[in-house]
């Protein structure tokens, strides 16, 4: 094997502890769904090895909501085209034309299963993930001093912002991003505290330097959350009813972008 081989990772190889989504395509609309790895016990793990031995990866129901009743998604649709994302302590991992059908075990209990043809994903750019506009302004904390600067665009693993001033904070130093939103009557409140590191600066053709960022692996299951909530409300044209905070618990928003998901379709 060449040592300038890209990274690859199998689908097996996938563990509980990964942040997972399922990026999903119909015509030039597209929404990022986060999904979790299914809860099995070694007895169902080896029910599921015995019948497709080690080309799938078992995820929980997505839900949505309707008329008072929770029911699974769909994916057997009308959807062009599936993907998976794969975020691993070694790194983001992509597999393209992915299938999802649901499972039965002997006991009755039901999964997703997760399988492609081609089993190996590739490392992924992490800039790749799906962003969200932002323009707004937002405070970054640096050691002892805080910055105002102009969010620009967020995704999962990154964020991009303008320092109207010129360059301040420095390159070689972790910051924390004060993420702000507001809620359904306009008022503004902490989303979270995020942290990230400068990658790359250029100067802004507005005026400004322009900086992208990579933001720690530790919030990408929050931001997934957060994206895909964002994009649920850019779909439905209003805000959520609920504030999206970091330290949010709960699954409605899994019932949420099931049922925007079914609009889109």
């Amino acid at each position: 094997m060449s040592t300038n081989e890209a990274p690859k990772l199998h689908l097996s190889e996938i563990k509980p502890e990964a942040t997972l989504s399922i990026i999903a395509s119909l015509g030039n609309k597209k929404m990022e769904l986060p999904v979790e790895y299914a809860n099995i016990s070694m007895e169902e793990y080896e029910e599921l090895t015995s019948k497709y031995e080690n080309r799938f990866l078992p995820l929980e129901n997505i839900l949505r909501e309707m008329q008072n009743h929770l029911q699974e998604i769909d994916f057997s649709g009308s959807l062009s085209s599936l993907e998976l994302i794969a975020i691993t302590k070694n790194g983001i991992f992509h597999w393209e034309n992915v299938k999802i059908a649901k499972y039965s075990f002997a006991s009755g209990k039901r999964i997703y299963l997760a399988t492609c043809r081609r089993l190996e994903g590739e490392k992924y750019n992490r800039r790749r993930g799906v962003r969200i506009n932002i323009d707004k302004m937002m405070d970054i904390e640096q050691g002892e001093n805080t910055y105002s600067v102009l969010v620009r665009d967020l995704s999962y693993c990154g964020v991009a912002f303008i320092e109207k001033s010129g360059a301040q904070i420095d390159p070689e130093q972790e910051f924390i991003l004060h993420l702000i939103d507001s809620d359904d009557e306009g008022e503004e409140y902490l989303v979270g505290r995020i942290h990230g590191r400068v990658n790359n600066r250029k100067d802004y053709e507005g005026g400004g330097i322009l900086n992208g960022c990579v933001i720690s692996a530790n919030h990408a299951a929050f931001l997934q959350r957060y994206i895909a909530t964002k994009q649920l409300e850019a779909i439905r044209g209003k805000k959520s009813s609920k504030k999206l905070q970091q330290n949010m618990t709960g699954e409605y928003w899994q019932e949420d972008m099931a049922d925007a998901l079914k609009k889109i379709e």
